[in-house]
């Protein structure tokens, strides 16, 4: 599944890391989000570290790897209440997620979280 732009720095080899802000812990995404970006991401990130954000602005693409680890980091949050933040959706990314179920995960048009 892909999002239909130009090539610019999310192009590429797909990366999903642990970083920080001045909110707090979050996943950056980068890149074509695919099988192999994922495995490497669950290599490396144990699930209990797992923040409940993700930015996802630099992301190119994303398959049914990447979409099924958002469904799993959603999971952890809502264990004790909470919902998955997504930071920086891309346009062409809302109707993909959309396409595969996953609209509960959306922000709002204004960039606000969706309500619970």
């Amino acid at each position: 599944m892909t999002r239909d732009a130009a090539p610019g720095p999310g192009d590429g080899p797909g990366q999903i890391s642990w970083a920080e802000d001045t909110t707090g812990p979050l996943l950056r995404f980068s890149g074509a989000i695919d099988r192999e970006a994922v495995r490497r991401f669950r290599l490396l990130v144990p699930p209990a570290s797992w923040p409940p954000r993700a930015d996802l602005a630099a992301v190119s693409t994303i398959d049914a790897a990447g979409l099924e680890l958002l469904v799993h980091l959603a999971r952890k949050p809502r264990r004790s209440g909470g919902e998955l933040e997504l930071l920086a959706l891309p346009t062409g990314l809302r109707p993909v997620l959309e396409r595969a179920g996953l609209s509960r995960l959306l922000p709002r048009q204004d960039g606000s979280p969706a309500p619970a």
